[in-house]
This record gives structure tokens, sequence and C-alpha cells, in this order.
């Protein structure tokens, strides 16, 4: 009978070997759960990392968000106020070129009174001199009596009660000296200055619309002679010229 023994020599191989095998086992393993762990935490902080970005994100959107909102206020507010601004600049601007323009009517008014003044005086100097007929038309065509004072216009008045009549017996002279010169343009126009500052019941107004509507008969100037005619024959019905009117109605084509 063959009895065989170990080695106690091989048993503590075979000892070291499975120690060394579970070593190394554990070594790795310990290295994967390491390498794992290292995996998620590295994991958990991209993902952090990427929540942080993406929060940061979001709020930079918000604070975009927010001073886009701001700004626009503020665009809106400094418009607002921009425009208010032009119209009261535009108001004043209207004020400015208002008073501007009083102040031009006020010169023109001013000029326009010494002219009427100067005007006035001229007339009182023809007075004077006893050219009634030049006093006349400067009391009658140029002087605006509105811009005159309240002494210039007793001035103006009393002229104008002086003259006028005297003025129209010298107008009406000149133009019967015309007529008969037959010089009837000429007697045209004294006869008509005539009648304009004459009174009606004048005892010459008669002899003028009759001189002038024969004057204006000369001159084939029949509508006008007409209307002179129709106005002889209202106005002085019991004229001395009446019949001899009436005749040269008659006569008119």
């Amino acid at each position: 009978m063959n009895l065989k023994f170990n080695n106690h020599s091989d048993s503590k191989n075979d000892k070291k070997q499975i120690w060394i095998y579970a070593l190394v086992l554990f070594t790795g393993a310990f290295i994967v759960l390491l390498l794992t762990a290292y995996s998620q935490v590295k994991f958990q902080n991209n993902i952090s990392e990427y929540q942080s970005k993406l929060s940061t994100e979001e709020k930079a959107k918000i604070n975009v968000v927010t001073d886009y909102n701001a700004a626009v206020k503020e665009i809106d507010r400094l418009t607002a106020e921009i425009e208010s601004i032009r119209n009261k600049l535009i108001q004043s601007e209207q004020n400015l070129a208002l008073e501007e323009q009083k102040v031009l009517e006020a010169e023109v008014k001013y000029n326009n009174t010494i002219v009427c003044n100067d005007l006035l005086l001229a007339a009182y100097e023809f007075y004077n001199k006893g050219d009634y007929v030049n006093c006349a038309i400067k009391l009658k065509y140029d002087i605006n009596t509105a811009l005159l004072s309240i002494k210039s216009k007793e001035i103006y008045d009393f002229l104008v009660s002086k003259s006028f009549n005297k003025a129209a017996k010298m107008l009406y002279s000149d133009g019967y000296k015309s007529y008969k010169n037959r010089k009837y343009s000429d007697a045209i126009e004294s006869f008509n200055r005539a009648i304009e500052f004459g009174q009606k019941d004048e005892y010459f107004m008669d002899d003028a619309y009759f001189y002038l509507a024969n004057s204006y008969y000369k001159e084939l100037k029949y509508n006008e002679a007409k209307k002179i005619i129709n106005l002889f024959i209202s106005n002085y019905p019991n004229s001395t010229f009446i019949g001899q009117i009436k005749k040269l109605n008659a006569q008119i084509p």
C-alpha cells in the first residue's frame, strides 16, 4: 500500500497564489468601482455644470428681456418728452411769429398814419392856396380816415365841408370849357369829378349831367350816355334840360 502525502511547501504556494488572485480581483474590482464612482462624479459634475450654464443663460435671457423692456419704456418716455418739447417749440415759434406779425402790423399802421397825416397836411396846403380840386382829390382818394386821430379827423371833416363843393364848381367849369373846345374826353373826366364832389341839389349839377351825357354821345360811348341820361331823368325831372336830354336819348342807336 502506497500512501501519497502532499508537500507542505506546495500547499503554501497554493495558498499564496489564491491570495494573489484574490488581491488582484479585489484590486480590479476596487479600480472598477473607483472608475465607476469617478465617472459618476464627473457625470454629475457635467450635469451640474450644464445646469449651471443653462441657468446662467436663462438668467441672461431674462436680463436681456428685462433690459429690452426697460429700454423700450425709456425710448417711449424719451419720444414722448421729445414730442412734448417739439410741440412747445412749435407753439413758441407760432407765438413769436404772431408777435412779429403784430409788430409788423403796428409798424405798417404807424407808417400809414404818418403818411395820412402828411397827406392831410398837403390837402390843407392846397386848400390855403385855393386849389380846391387837388385838396378834394387828396381828401377823397388818398387818405384813409380810419388811421386819423380824433383831432386829425376834425381837420379832415372841416376841409371836406369847405373844399368839396368849391372843387365841384371848379371841375364843372373846367368840364364846360373842355366841352366847348370839343375836348370831350377831358370834359368827361371833369364832369364825373364834379358829380363826385358836388351835392345833388347844387344849381349846376343837372348841367354837369347834361353835358356829361352829351360828351359820352360825342365820343360814341352810347351805353355810358344812356346811363347818365337815365340818372338825369330820375334825379332832375324838372330841369330846363329835360326836353333836350330826352331828345338826345332818342338819337342814341
